[in-house]
């Protein structure tokens, strides 16, 4: 997150451009596409529904008619009486001519012998023990779909397997109402599977749905193209369609996949009571939901088409008002290495201008304070007679001289000065000569000292020299003190007048006399007092006990 901050406004403005309309692509994908996807199932469910029972519809009328056709031929005489079987085996030819749907039409006598059939199959043979004839006989029959065991090889196979039929057949009576036979068809179920094909397949959203018929016992008597035909069929759809409920459902079939399965009952019509099948119509989940993914899909890239192009709109927008800020920052850069004095008018949008009105105005307060607030820690840490550091001068320095020396593993020598017989000279030349006198002794001692250390005047004559010695911190101090002494000796011009003087230097090590500046100067304010005592105009060095040592006069 720090480095993304850490880029250019530009990039930032046209990076979260890009993010805001990633985030709502994704969000306008997932809610349209829920929403879409929930009409879309509906709305397949339904139509899914639908067709099955158009389905149901369709095979229940085709039953309805036909069995109403069977039930009129059966009026016949010539049928009734069963005296001109020539007549009747060309009636029955052309029957199965004129209407495909009767691939075998039998007219059986009372001993359940055909005497007149489809092309003379079955001519002569006995199919007493056939539920055609003994169903038949006793009322209208219709029978479910099975194999025809004594027909299956005088048909071609159909998509691989031996060709099935539904029966239809009905008792006859001549004149005197005498049973004299039975009126038997066997319709091709073929005609189902044409049915399936024809009717429904491939329409719109419903494209490649599969149809099954089912029996009332489970059996899947018409599939796709022969799909799970014979097997055994366990689904909470086709419960609800053999409870003669119509509609739909999401259901897990036998091969572990979701199909949107909707389902219908064939429960008869008019005076038909149908055999009790069951439809059901399927179509996979993902495959009914494509147009939606399809939709999400083309949400998604239109979406980040977008974030592209405004992005790079955002980019190149931002430049308007980024661009003069981005001046507005190296100018002032500019201002803080000096090479410029003030900021330049920048054009642009009015805030633009207000902003860099209001830059100038503030940068032109925060120099005069600069120089202000300089001018004032200047006057704080220094004295005014000398321009030597003062007290406070000496606090803050000695903090971090004391911290370079502990880096370092060195020593500080503090010196405290004071000139001898200096009242004299105010006394015989004035207040003013002394004053020349002061600022030419901090002139010599200046020059005496190394550019890092520090010279101060703590008040009256009275100096303080700071400064870095090695780790042999006694013999430096002590040559610093001899260079003093004999600089401040060479005599001062004041007023046309030559004067002379003299100092005494009392000095303290760090850390062997102390660690702190109070400490320091209270041990090198001894040491002066010593050097004062043993005859002016020499140094004097603390002892380790505290008792003044090591004193040397610069006229010996």
């Amino acid at each position: 997150m720090n480095k993304l901050l850490q880029v250019g406004i530009r990039v930032q403005v046209a990076l979260a451009t890009a993010l805001l309309l990633v985030g709502l692509t994704v969000l306008m994908s997932f809610v349209v596409g829920k929403r879409s996807g929930a009409d879309l199932q509906k709305q397949i469910g339904l139509g899914v529904s639908d067709i099955a029972r158009q389905m149901a519809d369709e095979l229940d009328r085709t039953m309805w008619t036909h069995r109403g056709e069977v039930s009129v031929l059966s009026t016949l005489s010539v049928l009734q009486e069963l005296e001109d079987t020539q007549q009747i085996s060309s009636i029955v030819n052309r029957l199965s001519r004129e209407i495909p749907i009767f691939t075998w039409i039998g007219v059986l006598d009372r001993d359940g012998t055909v005497v007149a059939s489809t092309n003379d199959l079955l001519l002569g043979a006995n199919i007493a023990q056939r539920p055609v004839f003994q169903y038949g006989k006793n009322g209208q029959f219709i029978g479910d779909v099975h194999d025809a065991k004594l027909l299956a090889e005088k048909f071609p196979l159909y998509n691989g397997e031996p060709i099935q039929f539904v029966d239809i057949a009905v008792p006859l009576f001549n004149k005197n109402d005498q049973f004299t036979g039975v009126f038997a068809t066997h319709l091709s179920w073929e005609w189902a599977d044409n049915v399936r094909k024809t009717l429904f397949a491939g329409q719109g959203i419903h494209r490649d749905v599969d149809i099954f018929v089912v029996s009332a016992d489970g059996t899947v008597l018409l599939g796709a193209d022969g799909a799970m035909v014979g097997s055994s069929l366990e689904l909470d759809a086709l419960q609800q369609a053999q409870r003669n409920n119509i509609g739909w459902k999401i259901s897990t079939w036998p091969d572990g996949a979701e199909y949107l399965t909707g389902y219908a009952p064939a429960d008869g019509h008019l005076d038909y009571a149908g055999l009790n099948w069951s439809i059901l119509v399927r179509q996979p989940v993902e495959e009914a939901l494509e147009p939606v993914y399809v939709l999400r899909r083309d949400i998604m890239a239109w979406g980040l088409v977008l974030s592209i192009v405004s992005s790079v709109i955002a980019w190149w927008g931002a430049g308007f008002f980024v661009g003069p800020i981005g001046k507005m920052a190296r100018s002032i850069e500019a201002m803080k290495r000096g090479e410029i004095e003030r900021l330049p008018d920048f054009d642009g949008a009015r805030e633009i201008k207000i902003l860099s009105n209001s830059l100038n105005a503030l940068l032109a307060k925060l120099t005069e304070k600069d120089a202000a607030l300089g001018q004032m820690e200047h006057i704080a840490h220094h004295d005014s007679l000398t321009g030597l550091g003062n007290r406070l001068a000496l606090d803050v320095y000695f903090e971090h001289a004391l911290a370079h020396a502990d880096r370092h593993k060195t020593q500080l020598a503090v010196m405290m000065l004071d000139l001898d017989d200096f009242k004299p000279i105010n006394d015989k030349f004035g207040h003013s000569a002394g004053d020349d006198v002061l600022r030419e002794v901090a002139k010599r001692l200046r020059r005496c000292v190394r550019g890092g250390d520090l010279v101060v005047r703590l008040g009256g004559d009275e100096m303080v020299v700071v400064c870095h010695v090695g780790t042999s911190g006694e013999g430096e101090a002590t040559m610093l003190a001899e260079r003093i002494l004999n600089d401040i000796q060479m005599p001062f011009i004041t007023g046309g007048n030559r004067v002379s003087i003299h100092m005494s230097i009392g000095i303290a090590l760090c850390p062997v006399h102390g660690k702190t500046i109070d400490v320091l100067l209270d041990q090198a304010d001894d040491a002066l007092y010593a050097a004062k005592a043993r005859g002016k105009n020499c140094y004097v060095l603390a002892s380790d006990d505290g008792e003044p040592s090591g004193s040397k006069s610069s006229l010996a």
